[in-house]
């Protein structure tokens, strides 16, 4: 008896075990490109940012988001927004000298900074305050807790025990007013807020652009641009994608769009959001968020004090739109406390004297008040934004020359002559050729040294060595700064109807919100 021989496999199924064997070994392969490819994006990363038009502020924005502090991702919508569920802790930047702080980011699922909010349905005994804007509002540099909404949350709560609050922080690093009222459009308002606080400027207006905000929504609002938008934002999340982005760059447009060349022939140069377009910009703001039937708060928090907040208060002024200039308040409590310093030590005030004569320079007096008289200091600067052609590096003294008042009293100074096309001085301290404040990488910060307008010879204020009253550094509050600007916006808000309403309903349930 023969034994008995093994059936052969059928066409169908010969057909079937190569197809399984073909995608076994497209999935392996796949991996391991996978694999490869984010060892070739990693080790990329780390030394060069991204392939982006120097020119053009939002371009490095979008190439610098995997590897901004506050972690960022594109968004079809909105150009970016934060982070989903995104845990950081981080190095306050620059760091002051001799300390080490840091400050923690923790994002919702929404990737707002701060706690999953309460859920459409379950807030009608909620008093919700949607707070819209840059990373002034995000609180770049400031701790979870310390960013002012979350304090204007603790302070509502406080004064109102008994009675549900919801502050919910929407800010993001980098927004404009464009970008502000834009998120407001497809996703404020269906947070169905009782008031919205917002604000922007300083992107708006700082840094370079060759493509302003409005256009590149413009260029959005087509359907098929918006799916491959979407198409490229979904491969992004490969490292694949990523590092083909890397070998075959895309070639950004060169030269001025149409947008930047208006404001070109207008102003001499290009803005992310021209001053016409925040004023529109604020005033549309204010329309839809009253059709919403909510309230409206419209804040000053542009601490760098570009030119956007003339257009701002073009536009609340004739509109009677509620505002608060934040940095005019923290500006004035940080001279009485410098003012109070200088007499407390028997120095001159700070003051600016408008020159009568046609000099070709300011006199310009700086005074630091130092940890230890035992060391020396000097200061370093140049002229601020932009200028290339003024810096000074000088010796300070406490020696009763130079511009010092008094010999030993722990204030060192020094004279500068400042030629007077100079608008503007950025400068640091030094002891012993340590400077005060030291930017960190990967992106330093651009606001870490002190900066100065003069129209005039000037005694500068009695500063303290390493410190930034109220600030992180310059465009950034501190926790202080922060409590300051949760203070004014909290007593704001009060004098509201729709929060006076609110809180006399003892137990009752409030108006239902309107639906957006």
């Amino acid at each position: 008896m023969t034994e008995k021989e093994s059936p052969a496999l059928s066409p169908t199924q010969g057909a079937l075990l190569q197809i399984a064997a073909a995608l076994v070994l497209t999935v392996v392969l796949l991996a391991a490109i996978e694999l490869l490819s984010g060892i070739f994006v990693a080790r990329r990363t780390q030394t060069e940012l991204a392939h982006y038009d120097p020119e053009d502020t939002v371009s490095r924005t979008l190439a610098w988001l995997a590897i901004n502090p506050a972690p960022l991702i594109k968004d079809v919508d909105l150009l970016w927004r934060n982070e989903p569920l995104a845990r950081k802790t981080l190095p306050v930047n620059p760091r002051a000298f001799g300390r080490d702080d840091s400050w923690t980011i923790e994002n919702n699922q929404e990737g707002f900074r701060g706690p999953e909010r309460t859920q459409a349905g379950d807030d009608s005994e909620i008093y919700r305050v949607l707070c819209v804007g840059d990373s002034v509002t995000f609180g770049f540099n400031a701790d979870q807790d310390a960013a002012y909404p979350r304090q204007l949350e603790k302070r509502l709560r406080e004064q109102h025990p008994g009675r549900r609050f919801e502050v919910i922080n929407a800010g993001v690093s980098g927004w404009s007013w464009i970008q502000g009222l834009r998120f407001l459009e497809t996703r404020g308002f269906a947070l169905r807020p009782d008031i919205i606080v917002i604000a922007h400027g300083t992107n708006d207006q700082v840094l370079p652009a060759r493509v302003t905000d409005d256009e590149r929504f413009y260029r959005l609002a087509s359907p098929l641009k918006r799916l491959v938008q979407s198409a490229g934002l979904l491969l992004s999340s490969t490292n694949t994608y990523r590092a083909v982005e890397w070998m075959f760059p895309r070639r950004e447009p060169t030269g001025a769009s149409p947008g930047c060349q208006k404001q070109i022939t207008e102003t001499g140069s290009c803005r992310r959001v021209s001053l016409q377009e925040i004023e529109a910009a604020v005033r549309e703001v204010n329309r839809l968020t009253a059709s919403h039937g909510a309230d409206l708060l419209v804040l000053n928090l542009d601490f760098v004090e570009t030119q956007a907040v003339e257009a701002v208060r073009r536009a609340v002024g004739p509109e009677g739109i509620p505002f608060l200039d934040l940095v005019d308040r923290v500006d004035a409590l940080r001279k009485a406390e410098e003012d109070a310093r200088a007499a407390r030590l028997g120095l001159a005030p700070a003051r600016e004297t408008p020159r009568a004569d046609a000099a070709p320079t300011f006199t310009v007096v700086l005074r630091v008040l130092v940890p230890s008289g035992r060391e020396s200091y000097s200061v370093e600067g140049a002229q601020r934004f932009f200028g290339t052609g003024f810096a000074f590096n000088e010796p300070l003294y406490d020696d009763g020359t130079h511009g010092d008042e008094v010999a030993g009293d722990g204030v060192f100074s020094t004279t500068v002559a400042v030629p007077v096309e100079v608008g503007a001085i950025g400068y640091k301290f030094f002891q012993n050729a340590v400077a005060e404040f030291v930017p960190l990488p990967p992106l330093t910060s651009t606001f870490g040294e002190r900066s100065m307008r003069l129209s005039g010879d000037r005694i500068a204020p009695v500063i303290v060595f390493a410190e930034h009253r109220f600030m992180a550094e310059g465009a950034h509050p501190n926790a202080d700064g922060h409590a300051i600007i949760a203070e004014e916006v909290g007593r704001r808000v009060a004098s509201f109807a729709s929060l006076q309403k609110f809180a006399r309903t003892d137990g009752a349930t409030p108006d239902s919100k309107e639906a957006p």
